[in-house]
Formats: C-alpha cells, structure tokens, sequence
C-alpha cells in the first residue's frame, strides 16, 4: 500500500478560509455600527414616532415614516422605516393599520433636505420625497443598522428625560423666589395671538415662558419650564398668576424708569 495523505482540494481550501474569516460585508457593518456607536446621539434628528393603530387622523395615508437623520459632509444621511398603510374611516377621522411588512432602507440626500418631504403626506403626494435620493442600503442590513440608531437615541433620550425631571423639581420648589432674583433685562418678549403676552428667560439650563390671554371678561395665565424639546406645563394657576404678575410688574416697572430718563434728558 502506497497511500499518500489527501491534499485538499481547492473547494476544500476555500470552504475552511471562508469558515475563518468573515466576509468583508459582515466586517464593514461591524465598522458602521461601531462608527454609529461613537456618534454623538444628540446629531440625531428624529422624525415621526412608532405607528398607532387607535389614533386618528383627518386624511388618508398610504404610508407610516419614521426616520433618524443627520448632516454629513455629503449630504443627510436618512435611517428610514416606511411601512404601507390601510386607512380605514370611521366617524371622526381615519386609523391606520399596516398592509405590509416595513420596509427599511438607508439613503443619502442632499444638503439642506428637510424631514418634512418625508413626514408630510402633501409632499409624499407631489413626489418630492424621492427626489435627490441615493439607496445605501436596505433589508436586513438597514433593519439592524436602524434599530442600532433608534436603541442609541431612546438611551439618550431617556437620559434627557431623567435629568430634565430632576431639573423642573429642583426649580420648580423655589420658584417663585428665583423668579424675584432676575431683572426685567432678562426677560425677552414672547410673541402670540392678539390678547397674549409673554415673557422668557434661561434659569438654570432651563427655559421658561410665562404669559397671560386677557379679554375683557377674563384672564388666562400658562406657565412651561423647556429644555431641548422637553417640556413642563404648570397645572397651578395661582402660581401661574403669581409668576406672571412677578414678571409683568417688573418689566413695566423698567420701562417707566426708561421712559422718565428718557423725559429727564429733555430737560
């Protein structure tokens, strides 16, 4: 016997190099997710929210966006979940159910194009929501890649969330004594329909908008503490009264004092 050990063959060589190593698909996808991963989260615009079926509408939709976006060097790139729709009408307006499977895909689009192309059904109607647009990819692979955005900014955002609480609560129980701390100087005119007034300043990394609607029969009062899209709405319509009045007396209490130096000038 004359046996020689068996040499592989080449579909035998190929079969065990394909086994180790892994596909340069595979390999650059692990690259994007770990570029994804170092990516600020707050560069993330989002647009559009998960699809509920007991909402309604005023107008029929063929389909349902979500979309995260971001400027690039190149253009703005969009992570997009477009999923078919059923628009059925019952008294008061239309829900919607989906007719199909999502489909996910990730595009480029040109510099200075707006979310709203994709989120306002009268723009998917002209058209304009496919113009300018480059496929990168789509399937599966965007399905993860997507998911990888939406995972990266729900933490953020839920981080966002927790220390704004923490921020209204803290300002929220000396309030009124932080609002007799500012000058009238701080306060910025806040612009509404006839009968309003507002006012607006930064209090602790916080926004806050006070304002009143009066007519000749009564007077409404609002309060919000905000904060990059978060908001807080007062329930307290005395302390509402109360803030306003604050800052309304002040600010008018300045603008005489102006008025009487402007007249003492005349002099």
């Amino acid at each position: 016997m004359n046996d020689k050990p068996k040499q592989p063959s080449d579909g035998d060589v190929a079969g065990e190099e394909g086994s180790a190593r892994p596909s340069s698909s595979s390999a650059l996808i692990e690259k994007i997710k770990s570029t994804l991963a170092n990516t600020a989260p707050e560069r993330w615009e989002q647009g559009g929210e998960p699809l509920d079926t007991n909402r309604r509408f005023q107008r029929a939709q063929t389909t349902w966006e979500e979309i995260f976006s971001t400027d690039t060097k190149t253009g703005v790139l969009v992570f997009r979940r477009s999923t078919p729709l059923i628009s059925n009408f019952f008294g008061g307006g239309y829900n919607f159910t989906a007719a199909a499977a999502s489909r996910h895909v990730i595009e480029l689009r040109g510099r200075g194009w707006s979310p709203k192309t994709l989120l306002d059904p009268s723009f998917r109607g002209s058209g304009g929501a496919e113009r300018s647009c480059q496929i990168l990819a789509e399937g599966e692979i965007a399905l993860k890649l997507f998911e990888e955005v939406e995972q990266i900014v729900g933490t953020y955002r839920d981080s966002l969330r927790r220390d704004f609480s923490d921020s209204v609560a803290r300002l929220a129980a000396n309030l009124k004594e932080q609002v007799e701390g500012t000058a009238a100087a701080d306060w910025s005119p806040v612009e509404g329909d006839i009968g309003y007034k507002g006012y607006r300043t930064e209090i602790n990394g916080l926004t806050i908008t006070v304002g009143c609607v009066s007519n000749d029969l009564s007077s409404a009062y609002s309060l919000s503490l905000s904060r990059l899209g978060l908001v807080w709405h007062c329930r307290d319509p005395f302390l509402m009264q109360q803030i306003y009045t604050i800052v309304h007396e002040s600010v008018k209490t300045a603008s005489l004092e102006q008025l009487g130096k402007v007249l003492e000038d005349m002099l």
